[in-house]
């Protein structure tokens, strides 16, 4: 019984990874050695957990009071909620790309 179950299962997944690229190994990191990818994690983190301390300090001094914990909760106003993840989620994004790209120059120059 299973066995009929698996085989349109295994076909709708190679369906789904042919029309999306999900499945097949991606060449954008071709290249990148596992020594580089850990430099640039450990920059990327690094940078994640300094820019949301800056972006949590700046909040408070803007806005007079801290970040939302749980943007979700209904004690969080809508638009403080939007706000925050949208300004969090684009400046920590950031950070993590430029601290990334910056790490794996600096590695491959050395």
């Amino acid at each position: 019984m299973l066995d009929t179950i698996d085989e349109p299962l295994e076909d709708l997944r190679d369906k789904f990874g042919q029309a999306t690229g999900l499945g097949e190994t991606p060449e954008r990191n071709a290249g990148i050695t596992s020594n580089e990818a850990v430099v640039a994690f450990a920059a990327a983190t690094a940078a994640t957990l300094i820019t949301r301390e800056a972006l949590e300090a700046v909040w408070r001094k803007s806005v007079g009071q801290p970040p939302p914990k749980n943007p979700a909760s209904h004690t969080v106003s809508w638009k403080e909620a939007l706000l925050w993840g949208a300004l969090s989620g684009a400046v920590i994004g950031a950070a993590r790309i430029a601290s990334r790209r910056t790490a794996s120059g600096v590695y491959r120059r050395r």
